[in-house]
């Protein structure tokens, strides 16, 4: 059986190598095979991905996913209004 210690070494790893997230805003704690992923990410799809890398590393038992979505602000998000309507034929 696996220690938490190992689990934990092995799902930060493997956070790493993930090349779609940025490891750096994510926290990971593993209590009795089980990992909480805490922090911040980009994307409903970068939760996801996280999730799901961590969930394929050996001895890990149940995934507590609690990152949060920070989306961008309105400062800069494109202003929808400022693209350039298609011309027409």
């Amino acid at each position: 059986m696996r220690t938490d210690m190992e689990i934990q070494k092995d799902v930060v790893a493997e956070l790493r190598w993930e090349p779609s997230l940025r490891d750096d805003d994510i926290a990971v704690g593993v209590r009795d095979g089980v990992v909480t992923l805490a922090g911040f990410v980009d994307s409903y799809g970068d939760k996801w991905t996280a999730e799901r890398v961590a969930s394929k590393v050996k001895g890990v038992k149940a995934i507590a996913n609690d990152l949060e979505v920070k989306l961008p602000s309105s400062s800069t998000r494109p202003d929808p209004s400022s693209r350039t309507p298609p011309s027409t034929p």
